[in-house]
């Protein structure tokens, strides 16, 4: 699977890998954490359940509730889904070869900085979905009343509230601390690598 980089324990290289290694499997797995925790809870009889970017649960006094928007926001997850696997399985992978082997092929660490970078792009995405999510909760109705012959009708109505994990989205300065962050460790991780590859070529002569 490529060129095999060798490992001394004294080079910054290992390090840097397992340090971008540890850095990709957090953020694949916050993403997936994003994905899978409820952004929108409703409380009360009227409407009820919690929606999330990968699915959702509402139910009109104990009925499900199907609603054409929410559906469609698993779908436009899927790409995200499928990051965040991505660098949680590179990542495991470098760890293995750096911790087992000492050793790790050249496509294997160029993988894993891939992996960073598309971290980076998908902390657009979240907010994005994030978006979509809180567009489609606002516009169902909380509460119900009317009057009839019988005099003015009133229903005990339902709470919206976001929860952590839709706040946390929605902030802006978090979200670009992370993609500076994984930029950086891209960035010197490559650095790295390009500096290392020629002095092993040197020693190979």
């Amino acid at each position: 699977m490529g060129t095999k980089i060798e490992l001394p324990s004294e080079k910054p290289l290992r390090n840097w890998l397992i340090i971008s290694s540890l850095t990709a499997f957090s953020t694949g797995t916050l993403f997936m954490l994003l994905l899978t925790t409820p952004l929108v809870v409703f409380e009360g009889n009227f409407v009820s359940g919690s929606v999330a970017i990968a699915w959702y649960d509402l139910r009109n006094y104990g009925e499900p509730v199907y609603h054409p928007g929410l559906s469609s926001i698993p779908f436009l997850s899927i790409p995200a889904f499928c990051a965040s696997s991505f660098s949680i399985l590179v990542s495991c992978l470098v760890v293995y070869k750096v911790w087992k082997r000492n050793t790790v092929s050249h496509v294997l660490v160029e993988m894993l900085i891939g992996a960073l970078e598309v971290c980076v792009i998908f902390i657009g995405v979240f907010f994005s979905l994030r978006l979509d999510v809180i567009h489609a909760t606002s516009a169902i109705p909380t509460e119900v009343g009317g009057v009839n012959s019988a005099g003015h009708l009133v229903i005990s109505g339902s709470i919206r509230r976001e929860t952590f994990p839709s706040i946390l989205i929605g902030q802006f300065y978090p979200l670009v601390i992370l993609g500076v962050l994984l930029s950086t460790i891209a960035l010197i991780l490559g650095h790295e690598i390009a500096k290392f590859i020629p002095n092993r070529a040197e020693k190979n002569r």
